[in-house]
């Protein structure tokens, strides 16, 4: 049920509005925000409103463009033509699907290309970033494949759902490379400093900052580490590598990397045998 304060955003709203986001399944945590798709062009920006955090995001284009992040939308306002429901109505299940697998092989050979990225990469704190970038690609392109459209929140759990043979096998793979078993609470705390220094002209900030506190406070520190360095993962790879060069300390401590250049290196092969297991599926 959608509070009364969020459909009132939305009542204030000109353009169509859609609810979009995990707020829209069963796997919304308190912490989450409400996902507000507003079709038309503008910033995106977090609201507060009766305990809620809200965020605007602005599709522009057309409907069908969006297909991944509009499965299962719950549209709060229209035009006076009904354009957005109508646009939804002629969305089929197969072709979410489609856009689904589609993404899903995009994002595998992304992680296959950051794998490449890592044979050229001379220095300790490269390798593993590069070997981590790929891990969560690697995660993201395994869930779509299976049907699970990627939330960064709750991504580990959907993980946990996931029961299609080689992609469990895959996940394991990729979530080892991660490193998932190094959560601790001091651990997870110095990469949130890090991951703050590098998202501190973002928008977002403060809601990165509000859902890893949330983690912590009710001891989800596997999620949490997840979660963080996905969030560092994504703010990483859309960097030069002038910038990896010149803040060396601050990549290694945003993704807590490993120095075992030989385990990395294993690593490595067994995601890349992962991944393009998973293309030819």
């Amino acid at each position: 049920m959608v509070p009364r304060a969020i459909r009132k955003i939305a009542d204030n709203i000109k353009q169509p509005v859609a609810l979009i986001g995990c707020r829209t399944t069963d796997m919304s945590l308190d912490c989450c925000e409400y996902d507000l798709a507003i079709f038309s062009t503008g910033g995106n920006r977090i609201l507060q409103t009766d305990g809620h955090n809200v965020e605007l995001l602005y599709l522009d284009g057309l409907v069908k463009n969006h297909l991944i992040e509009l499965d299962g939308v719950e549209v709060l306002r229209d035009s006076n033509k009904f354009e957005l429901s109508s646009a939804l109505r002629d969305i089929s299940k197969a072709r979410c699907r489609k856009a689904l697998n589609a993404a899903g092989k995009k994002s595998l050979i992304s992680s296959l290309f950051y794998q490449q990225k890592m044979g050229h990469t001379k220095d300790m704190i490269g390798f593993g970033m590069w070997l981590k970038l790929a891990a969560y690609e690697s995660i993201e392109g395994l869930l779509a494949l299976s049907g699970s459209r990627p939330m960064p929140l709750h991504e580990l759990a959907q993980v946990r759902r996931i029961d299609v043979g080689s992609a469990t096998e895959g996940a394991e793979v990729a979530l080892e490379c991660i490193g998932i078993e190094r959560a601790t609470r001091s651990t997870i705390m110095r990469s949130v400093e890090a991951i703050k220094e590098l998202k501190s002209q973002d928008y977002d900030l403060e809601l990165f900052l509000s859902k890893a506190e949330y983690l912590l406070d009710h001891s989800m520190l596997t999620d949490c580490y997840y979660y963080a360095g996905r969030v560092a993962a994504k703010n990483l790879e859309g960097r030069k590598d002038l910038f990896h060069n010149q803040y060396p300390k601050l990549v290694q401590l945003a993704l807590d990397l490993s120095s075992d250049t030989q385990y990395l290196e294993k690593l490595k092969k067994g995601l890349s045998k992962a991944a393009r297991a998973s293309l030819k599926r």
